[in-house]
């Protein structure tokens, strides 16, 4: 058959974040023998126009739509691309149509339709949805559809059974190696714009943070790659794509710590020259010899993620570790050097003024210098399926039938959202590189900066440098003296208890 995948994520909330997902199922469907097209619009200037010219051109059986947004997670700052994707599902049915003149079939799939599930299926009139992992769930939904058989009995689909949204259990795979990106996909779009190429070591996550869904998509048993496998996939890329940096997309990297020194030391023994990152370091697991390790083989960044500075929230949020964790981490960070960007939520179950403060202290206090970028939430984003919904339903203040497509959060009543804010940017006189997610994506001026690191050949990412750009004293003054964020207005849904 004939299949168009169609990747068009635009968010620019830190750096594009490319198609890795959609490039292991394009990879896969293309082995199972269909002839695929990946259709990536992340840079299009106009998605429907380009969209309707490639069905054309391309004449697809089948169109699978890629959603990996449900929206930025920013109560003060909400933004949802839910109506630019209505748009462009208008324009696939319109557009895609077979030899009888009917829409061919719609399929869903993503991070973001795997945490809505079968409630994708009425949000965006498709046919069907794939939940989890799609590389064996997607070829299998293809060979029904093209014998005619019903998708009740694939796992990991969701489908119509007389007219109402039903699912089947999804499957984990035992295994999974190469996304194949480099096959899919224009890397120096994504370069150019500070990107990082992300590779997978792992999936699955058995951490209970009340308001993930990760474990939702992915699993609750980690799922390891050997090492050696992931080194080999380093060195193909390199010489596909040649990336400047590698970053490790793994919900947690160095859990176990055991497999991140494993691949750290492969990197090592074969000299590979590159740079690295990794998308999220987890306090729990951080032995001495880590952060020099990672240093040595060519990392210069990490994303930290405590989500509090205080005992009693880390308990709240179902962290699985304590403020000794955090300490330790830091205090490895801190000799290790690397740059690092930590990340806080404020505002869930339990929150506080007096746990707020303690959490914004750390950041002032703790977090200083040209090493360190604090990134400040107020307000979770509640998502389907997670203990953070299920408290929020099970207590009355929302219903089970919620729509959580739009934008529901969750806000302590112990706290003063406009105190929360106000305490940040006392903090942030202080310590510029203090940050709200409410203060913007990558602006024009970034963008820019980010294209001129690119042509000087400087290695992403280039957040990094946030410190620095920050603490320049005219913007760290208008930043301090004039503050850009407001309370958010109520989302439909709102939760503040």
């Amino acid at each position: 058959m004939r299949v168009l995948l169609i990747y068009s994520n635009q968010s620019r909330e830190v750096v594009p974040a490319p198609p890795v997902g959609l490039s292991y199922v394009a990879s896969t469907t293309r082995a199972a023998g269909h002839q695929v097209k990946l259709l990536d619009l992340a840079f299009s200037g106009d998605i429907p126009g380009e969209l309707a010219t490639a069905i054309t051109a391309f004449a697809p059986e089948v169109v699978g739509l890629s959603v990996r947004n449900i929206d930025n997670v920013i109560h003060q700052r909400f933004n949802s691309p839910l109506n630019a994707l209505l748009e462009q599902v208008a324009v696939i049915r319109r557009t895609a149509r077979g030899t009888d003149g009917q829409p061919v079939p719609l399929i869903l799939g993503g991070p973001a339709i795997s945490i809505l599930a079968e409630k994708s299926l009425s949000v965006f009139g498709a046919d069907y949805a794939v939940v989890g992992e799609g590389e064996a769930a997607l070829p299998a939904l293809l060979d029904a559809i093209a014998n005619g058989r019903p998708a009740g009995g694939i796992p990991g689909i969701c489908h119509r059974e007389g007219g109402q949204p039903q699912r089947t259990p999804s499957a984990l795979l035992t295994r999974f190696a190469d996304s194949g990106m480099a096959d899919w996909i224009d890397w120096r779009r994504y370069e150019r714009e500070g990107g990082t190429w992300p590779i997978q070591t792992k999936r699955g996550c058995p951490m209970n943070c009340v308001y993930c869904a990760y474990p939702l998509i992915e699993g609750r048993r980690f799922r390891q790659r050997d090492p050696v496998e992931v080194v080999d996939e380093i060195e193909r890329v390199l010489r596909q794509a040649k990336p400047r940096t590698f970053e490790f997309v793994d919900s947690t990297f160095n859990l176990p710590a055991s497999n991140a020194i494993a691949i750290c030391e492969e990197i090592l023994r074969r000299r590979i020259k590159a740079s690295f990152t990794a998308m999220g370091i987890n306090p729990l697991d951080v032995p001495a010899e880590l952060f020099p390790l990672m240093k040595r083989c060519g990392f210069n960044s990490m994303m930290v993620t405590p989500e509090a500075g205080c005992d009693s929230m880390l308990e709240a949020l179902g962290k699985g570790f304590s403020m000794q964790h955090v300490n330790t981490c830091l205090s490895r960070a801190k000799a290790g050097g690397l740059r690092s960007m930590w990340f806080f939520m404020l505002g869930g179950p339990g929150e506080t003024m007096d746990s707020c403060e303690e959490t914004i202290r750390f950041a002032q206090e703790q977090l200083t210098g040209s090493k360190f970028t604090s990134v400040f939430f107020t307000g979770i984003r509640i998502l389907p399926g997670t203990r953070l919904a299920r408290k929020a339903i099970e207590l009355g203040h929302i219903a089970p039938d919620t729509n959580f497509s739009e934008g529901v959060f969750y806000l302590s009543p112990e706290i003063d959202e406009a105190q929360v804010l106000s305490r940040i940017y006392q903090a942030i006189a202080t310590n510029p590189s203090i940050v709200h997610a409410a203060e913007g994506g990558i602006s024009a001026t970034q963008r820019g900066y980010y294209r001129l690191l690119n042509s000087l050949r400087v290695a992403p990412p280039y957040w990094r440098f946030l410190p620095g750009m920050l603490a320049f004293p005219p913007l760290h003054y208008l930043r301090s003296r004039y503050p850009a964020i407001q309370p958010g207005e109520l989302q439909p849904g709102m939760v503040t208890s």
